[in-house]
């Protein structure tokens, strides 16, 4: 594969969305000393098969965007892996051959955080007991630069481990014992260190799962670049009157996620084909451009998917309509049979 780095042009940023969005404005001025301003919006995307193999091969032509329901144009595609290992996973009819048109970068280190949601319920004590194995090998197969931290979430958010690379000691930290009670001591911290941004106290006071995305989301806003929060959980909302909502705070969480460019990917515990709070799940990883998975009959496969789906995203740059409002949705597909595209939604206006 020829490894290309695009040429980009000077821009001058004057707004900016929070989340996985960013929109620059390159103001060229006429002769006459006037000002036209030219509006990008850049936004991650994930493009893999049914197993969650990367397609690697797709380039501006082969994106169909609608913003707001009006189709809008896709001005250029960076293909990003971010593993050595990206460009072997790649499936496509091409045999991995990126598109004369799209540009490719050298994989960067990652940011990853794993959050566990536990509970007393027999049935979600069953999930950790066996996804923490899986989730302790997770984290030994990662990059050796691959930054990972390490949360839990019961009747309150608590960091365990912040941001290190020392997989194999983090992995020795993800065992049913220690997810539950918590005794040994966490690594060495490496670069950037979440706990510079979180907040101890609040954290104490989270009293439910979206308050306490919401606490990582907001620690995760001033590090650059997309994340990944793996979380291994039962359930998100509550029950009313037999039914599933989505807590008051859920929009903030969201919020939260679009601003730290962070995509959630849940891994549902629950020793159950299925379950009410699993709609839950499935809406939090669909809002922020990740993927929900199983893992009470087949937890490997979850796990070797997962590993597959977050090895690489596309970079579009996107020409919006005319006088796009916000908070605005994205839909993205492409020209493939039996692509599945993951891109983050809920974009409000932000600064960074």
């Amino acid at each position: 594969m020829t490894m290309r780095c695009p040429i980009r042009a000077t821009v001058l940023l004057t707004t900016v969305v929070a989340a996985s969005i960013s929109v620059s404005a390159q103001q060229t001025p006429t002769p006459f000393g006037t000002t036209v301003d030219v509006t990008r919006i850049l936004t991650e995307v994930r493009v893999v098969d049914d197993a969650g193999y990367p397609i690697a091969d797709l380039g501006p032509e082969d994106f169909r965007v609608k913003i707001n329901g009006k189709r809008t144009d896709v001005e250029s595609v960076t293909w990003i892996p971010m593993t050595p290992e990206a460009s072997t996973m790649v499936s496509t009819p091409k045999d991995g051959v990126v598109a004369d048109d799209t540009f490719v970068l050298e994989p960067k280190p990652r940011l990853i955080v794993v959050l566990f949601q536990t509970d007393i319920n027999l049935y979600r004590i069953k999930g950790v007991v066996r996804m923490a194995p899986q989730a302790a090998d997770f984290v030994r197969n990662l990059a050796p630069t691959d930054r990972v931290a390490f949360l839990t979430f019961e009747s309150h958010l608590e960091m365990r481990s912040d941001f290190t690379i020392d997989h194999d000691a983090l992995a020795e930290m993800i065992t049913t014992t220690e997810i539950l009670h918590g005794t040994i001591e966490p690594p060495e911290p490496s670069s950037p260190q979440l706990s510079e941004y979180f907040s101890v106290r609040q954290a104490r006071k989270a009293s439910t799962m979206t308050r306490a995305i919401e606490l990582v989301a907001q620690a995760l806003t001033p590090m650059p670049g997309p994340k990944t929060l793996v979380l291994f959980g039962w359930g998100v909302g509550r029950y009313n009157r037999g039914h599933p909502i989505m807590t008051a705070d859920y929009g903030a969480a969201i919020g939260a996620l679009a601003a730290a460019r962070t995509s959630v990917f849940s891994l549902d515990i629950t020793t159950a084909d299925w379950h009410t709070l699993e709609i839950g799940l499935r809406k939090l990883s669909e809002d922020t451009g990740g993927i929900y998975l199983k893992t009470h009959l087949f937890p490997d496969s979850a796990m070797d998917k997962l590993v597959r789906v977050i090895s690489s995203y596309y970079e579009l740059s996107i020409i919006p309509p005319p006088k796009l409002k916000h908070p605005y949705r994205i839909e993205i597909d492409v020209k493939r049979p039996g692509a599945r595209v993951y891109v983050r939604q809920n974009h409000p206006i932000g600064r960074r």
